[in-house]
């Protein structure tokens, strides 16, 4: 009677496990995820699809977020509280632009076989208030967009692909239309996820470390 009931609690406990396992694997492996996020100036859209659940998350123009009420403790300088709030900002913009596009098209070239772009547009009109500085980040942008059109048109069957960007060298604010759509299973995409990540983690490392000797 008491090994009936010990090879019950086994057979159970595998019966679990290999329950989970089925779970797991239908959750990662079979269920699609498409994702269909469209900004434009200043309203923001996305629609989520896992299987057979969607679900849409709309961030309205001018939607502002309530400000939180000032507590009584004290705060921290400002000096030191800016410099903190600067530091990732500093560090990504001293990355180096080729390393990382180099990066983003090796993601991209391992998973072009597992990644479907169905849309991408992109128009903007770039305006900061400064004529100079437009030109400077209208060079950049169009730099890295005759690198990524050429590679995505070679490797992806796009449905939709427009890039399209214009400068405003008198006005003040930038106008601008995306829309990206893709589908993917998660588990086809972790390992390239996974490698890629912790290359673009170790570039940001290098980069600290360089900063840190230069100070």
């Amino acid at each position: 009677m008491i090994v009936l009931k010990i090879v019950g609690y086994i057979a159970g406990g595998l019966a679990a496990v290999l329950l989970i396992v089925f779970m797991l694997a239908f959750l990662l492996l079979l269920p699609r995820v498409g994702m269909d996020l469209h900004a434009q100036d200043g309203t923001f859209i996305a629609k989520i699809r896992y299987g057979w659940i969607y679900k849409t998350i709309s961030l309205p123009k001018g939607k502002k977020k309530q400000p939180k009420q000032k507590s009584e403790k004290p705060s921290k300088p400002a000096e030191e509280t800016s410099s903190k709030s600067g530091m990732g900002k500093d560090i990504l913009s001293k990355l180096d632009l080729g390393d990382v596009m180099c990066e983003v098209l090796d993601f991209l070239d391992d998973v072009k076989d597992r990644l479907r772009i169905d849309v991408l547009h992109a128009h903007a009109v770039l305006a900061t208030g400064d004529a100079a500085k437009t030109g400077l980040y209208l060079g950049y942008l169009s730099a890295i967009t005759g690198i990524i059109y050429p590679f995505l048109a070679r490797n992806f069957t796009i449905k939709t692909l427009e890039i399209v960007l214009d400068g405003d060298f008198q006005g003040s604010k930038t106008r601008y239309d995306l829309r990206f759509a893709c589908s993917f299973r998660p588990i086809r995409m972790l390992a390239a996820g996974v490698k890629h990540g912790f290359r673009l983690y170790r570039m940001i490392r290098q980069t600290q470390k360089v900063e840190a000797k230069a100070k």
